[in-house]
């Protein structure tokens, strides 16, 4: 039989800070990625559209979740640095003010929930390629037919999969 899918791709990129919490090297201290998120969208192609999947529809539906990500932090569960970070943007006053920034929903998944208000995301697994790929496919598959993301967090490292 003819495989008559096609895939829409869609690239979203954002910039995001982290660290490898029990890393022993450099990527223990707090740094930052331009990362780019790519999510294939497989489908048939709709008769009046043309299209498997639009890929401005698919944008908006995964930049609702890339959004979090975009200028956050993200922590490890456990992370020591967490609540100290928490009390510093509570003291000095930094968030994300809706009056200036797009307001953000509050993820609360068992893979990672947030603290929208600062731009805090807090992950159950460490923030590597290759778990940032499984957090967005299990954060957006209900939205969009998903078959693979990739994530990249610079030209050196990035991780692929297929679902």
């Amino acid at each position: 039989m003819e495989n008559n899918k096609y895939r829409s791709i869609v690239n979203l990129d954002f910039q995001y800070a982290h660290r490898f919490m029990n890393w022993p090297c450099e990527a223990k201290h707090l740094h930052g990625h331009s990362g780019l998120l790519t999510i294939e969208l497989e489908d048939v192609v709709d008769p009046v559209t043309g299209f498997a999947h639009a890929c401005k529809e698919g944008f908006k539906k995964a930049w609702e979740v890339a959004d979090h990500f975009h200028h956050a932090t993200l922590f490890q569960e456990g992370d020591p640095l967490l609540e100290p970070m928490l009390e510093v943007y509570k003291k000095a006053g930094i968030i994300n003010d809706p009056k200036y920034c797009v307001p953000l929903k509050k993820i609360d998944h068992e893979l990672a929930w947030s603290y929208p208000e600062y731009r805090i995301v807090v992950t159950k697994k460490v923030s590597t390629c290759e778990n940032l790929c499984e957090l967005f496919y299990e954060l957006l598959k209900d939205k969009m037919p998903i078959k693979k993301i990739t994530f990249r967090s610079s030209l050196m490292n990035a991780a692929s999969k297929e679902f």
